[in-house]
């Protein structure tokens, strides 16, 4: 039979009511995540970045160091010998039993602080006698280096160079490089010159001859402007009964270049286009060389 439970046990259960959200995790990463990192961050968008070595971070040291004292000067002596270590560490005159363990701990800790500080001093010496080696090392090898670089026989591209070097050198502080083709550059340069503002002075005699050809059609009073807007702006382009809204239909379309290579060369599709002579083209072949010769348009 199972337990029977009271009312006020049914109570306390009914209010404890599991939460619906769930425990956040903690990650093991450092890097915060996206929804910590707002749009203005410029680490809101992650962007692969490549590995580089060379590349030192910056670190952001506060303050600055005071100079290393030298605990070494020629004039202290040497200072890892034993009469120093023992003048600088003596022992105890007394070696008598600690009295409690107060006693005991200092004497434990002097002891502690003799040891400390013999080996600093043979370690800090040894290390300073190693910077010295390699300081004067580095600068005899330099030394080396430059007796050897100040003493050694000159190269071959430098013999070899040499003369025209130091002739060049020489020209250049008398005077301007010789330059014995500048007056036929400057021949053609002026002859080039020439041409182009030949060629520019027949383009404008065209062009004011094209605009004399031309300007018999030109509007010049207002009956003619009347004129032409009735013959270009009609109601209807199209033919009667023509409800198509093209304008092509209307109006021939402007050639492709299909077309006038197929004139050209005679190649049209209509019969009777490709069975007509060459006289047409023939006549504006004659009518375009007649133009060349007399140095203006033709009509």
């Amino acid at each position: 039979m199972t337990p029977s439970l009271s009312r006020t046990s049914l109570n306390s259960l009914s209010r404890c009511r599991c939460p619906s959200n769930t425990v956040p995790l903690r990650s093991f990463s450092t890097t915060p995540s996206l929804a910590s990192i707002g749009p203005e961050n410029p680490k809101f968008i992650e962007i692969p970045v490549p590995p580089q070595h060379q590349a030192l971070p910056k670190i952001d040291v506060k303050g600055t160091l005071p100079p290393p004292r030298n605990i070494f000067p020629r004039r202290a002596g040497d200072k890892i010998s034993p009469e120093y270590l023992a003048a600088v560490t003596p022992e105890p005159l007394s070696q008598t039993t600690p009295q409690n363990e107060f006693v005991a701990w200092k004497r434990r800790m002097a002891e502690s602080r003799r040891t400390n500080l013999r080996e600093g001093l043979v370690e800090l010496h040894k290390r300073k006698t190693l910077q010295d080696k390699m300081v004067a090392a580095r600068s005899k090898n330099r030394s080396i280096a430059r007796e050897k670089a100040l003493h050694a026989p000159q190269r071959e591209d430098e013999r070899l160079t040499n003369p025209t070097v130091t002739e060049l050198n020489r020209t250049l502080q008398t005077g301007p490089v010789p330059d014995p083709g500048r007056a036929t550059r400057v021949e053609e340069k002026k002859a080039r010159v020439e041409a182009i503002a030949l060629a520019k002075k027949e383009e404008r005699r065209d062009a004011l001859h094209t605009l004399y050809m031309n300007a018999r059609s030109f509007i010049t009073t207002e009956e003619e402007l009347d004129a032409e807007i009735e013959k270009i702006f009609v109601a209807d382009p199209h033919e009667r009964g023509n409800m198509d809204s093209n304008i092509w239909t209307a109006v021939r379309p402007p050639p492709s270049i299909q077309q006038m290579l197929s004139a050209v060369n005679n190649t049209q599709k209509e019969a009777v286009k490709f069975h007509a002579g060459p006289a047409a083209l023939t006549g504006r072949r004659m009518k375009k060389i007649a133009q060349e010769l007399t140095g203006g348009r033709m009509d």
